[in-house]
């Protein structure tokens, strides 16, 4: 990642990143994985292993830094003590954003106006779960089915995962800041849609949304498996979409409950 967008942009790597290299490859139609072993700046004096170069680990490193640019760029906007961070962020990884821009122009314009619609659905406040959680959900599917790259016969089961999972991450992370959002009057789509309900209406309407995103990634899971049976990745990938989004689901709720004085999620 440093040798393609700089050293500054290693700041910016996030394990979903790691994850969407793993897909692209899993589903290239020659990719094949090999493990090195180098030094690197963090570590100078040991060498570690790392997953040489592949088209899935290089498109996966210029997607980050774009999610990463883009999100400085927003707290650069909302302000509220995040300014300084944003801007900081932004000088940083201007190298490797413009690297990554000039591979995937497209993309990035995409990813940018998708986010900027996101924008303008929280300011308006807007109470509808589709509209909201879209933006985000268009961005990952467009990104976990890059053009090219992988063999037609996943396209659309990569899709699905990448819209479900990014509309996961929109619902989950909701839930998990209601009180957080309420305290501060920070938009919220739970709080804007259920305002003060009890708890008991609050939870299932978060745990339905959660758990059918969840079951969605994991029918095109499936889907991506059939056909390609592969026990090096398998166990990973069930693990993931199985186990985690069902861990992380159970966890939102249950700290909500723990924390909640409020009767919210």
């Amino acid at each position: 990642m440093g040798k393609l967008l700089g050293q500054f942009s290693r700041l910016s790597l996030t394990y979903e990143a790691a994850v969407l290299a793993m897909l692209i490859d899993y589903c290239a139609p020659d990719s094949e994985l090999s493990v090195v072993k180098g030094r690197c700046a963090l570590h100078p004096g040991h060498p570690h292993p790392y997953f040489k170069d592949t088209p899935g680990i290089s498109y996966a490193a210029r997607v980050n830094i774009i999610l990463a640019a883009c999100a400085a760029e927003d707290n650069i906007a909302d302000g509220r003590g995040l300014k300084l961070k944003g801007r900081a962020a932004k000088a940083a990884w201007r190298k490797g954003v413009k690297r990554a821009r000039k591979a995937y122009p497209e993309l990035y314009d995409f990813i940018r106006a998708k986010l900027d619609e996101l924008a303008g659905l929280e300011k308006a406040r807007t109470q509808d779960i589709d509209d909201f959680t879209a933006p985000f959900a268009e961005i990952l599917g467009r990104v976990f089915t890059v053009d090219g790259m992988i063999a037609s016969r996943y396209s659309d089961a990569l899709y699905t995962l990448g819209a479900s999972l990014g509309r996961w991450i929109m619902l989950a992370d909701a839930a998990d800041d209601r009180e957080k959002d309420r305290k501060r009057n920070n938009f919220n789509i739970y709080n804007e849609r259920l305002g003060d309900a009890p708890e008991t209406e609050a939870d299932a309407l978060v745990r339905i949304h959660c758990i059918m995103d969840a079951e969605r990634c994991w029918q095109a899971l499936k889907q991506l498996h059939e056909g390609k049976p592969d026990p090096d990745t398998d166990g990973f990938m069930d693990n993931l979409f199985g186990e985690g989004l069902s861990f992380i689901d159970r966890s939102v709720t249950a700290r909500s409950r723990e924390g909640n004085t409020h009767g919210s999620v």
